[in-house]
């Protein structure tokens, strides 16, 4: 009964989304995908055209001036930024794939900026990023989230007046707990990050969400993945949501659950999804100031 319960909760919300693993993911992608990008040695994400080990384009900054003790890896585009993107690793830390996939974010025209939640420590197998999890605290990674949001939007080298947090694994946990806590933060996308929030706490959403949930995910239930998007749903709260037949870390290069083809969609989604969202809070303020300016 709960299983059927679950597959038809699960397809509905599914079929009511923008599109669904299995439409990210023809086989055309698959094969271009599995072309574009490989794993090196040292779990980056790279082009095959590129060296084994990517030279990273960005420089890592203090976040001192704005609220916190921590540093970040900061990567600016060439171009005027469409908005500013805070990341937030996951197990793995502030590794050299995450440094590349703020490049990423800075290359197809984002402020990137990646934060680190174990104060430099970047774990070298499983069992010791278990250890450095344990000894993360929420206060704390709120307080570096919330700095590197206000480093976007109040930095003298730029203003960025739109600002997205992405969060991989645990540091999705965070990016949902911030998406609810933190000011100055537009919109918010969750790779397999932990939702077991209360309905009451999830009322306090004020942002869009999109979330990526892997099938065959063996640290995050399905019947919580189902509370959490009833929950939002009841709320009417915006919620894009995504199912890959895939394992928890697909997205890390650093995990060995890595799933290059399907990180790449969740990828382009992602550009997607901040895209759109970014462009509604432009086309909101552009009307906001017409009518402002109409009373002068």
């Amino acid at each position: 009964m709960i299983h059927a319960l679950f597959c038809f909760l699960f397809f509905s919300l599914l079929a009511m989304q923008q599109g669904v693993s299995q439409e990210a993911l023809n086989h055309e992608d698959k094969t271009q995908s599995a072309n574009n990008y490989i794993r090196n040695s040292g779990g980056v994400e790279a082009s095959v055209s590129q060296p084994a080990e990517p030279v990273l384009r960005g420089a890592m900054v203090k976040l001192t001036d704005f609220g916190s003790d921590d540093v970040g890896y900061l990567s600016i585009p060439d171009q005027e930024p469409k908005g500013g993107v805070v990341l937030v690793p996951g197990i793995w830390g502030l590794s050299q794939g995450i440094k590349f996939l703020a490049d990423h974010f800075s290359k197809d025209g984002y402020v990137a900026l990646a934060v680190d939640l174990f104060n430099g420590i970047v774990p070298k197998d499983s069992s010791s990023a278990a250890d450095l999890r344990r000894f993360v605290r929420e206060e704390s990674a709120l307080n570096v989230i919330a700095a590197a949001v206000r480093f976007l939007h109040e930095s003298p080298r730029f203003h960025t007046t739109k600002v997205g947090v992405v969060g991989w694994d645990i540091g999705g946990e965070y990016t949902l707990e911030a998406a609810i806590n933190v000011k100055g933060i537009n919109a918010v996308v969750i790779y397999y990050g932990e939702v077991n929030l209360e309905k009451r706490k999830l009322s306090k959403l004020r942002v869009p969400v999109c979330y990526f949930y892997a099938e065959k995910d063996q640290t995050i239930s399905k019947e919580k993945i189902i509370h959490f998007v009833n929950a939002l749903e009841e709320e009417k709260k915006p919620l894009t949501f995504y199912s890959f037949e895939a394992q928890h870390g697909f997205a890390d290069p650093a995990s060995t659950n890595y799933d290059p083809t399907t990180a790449e969609a969740a990828w382009n989604i992602s550009i997607n999804f901040l895209e759109k969202e970014f462009n509604a809070i432009k086309k909101e303020t552009g009307f906001l100031d017409r009518i402002i300016h109409s009373k002068e």
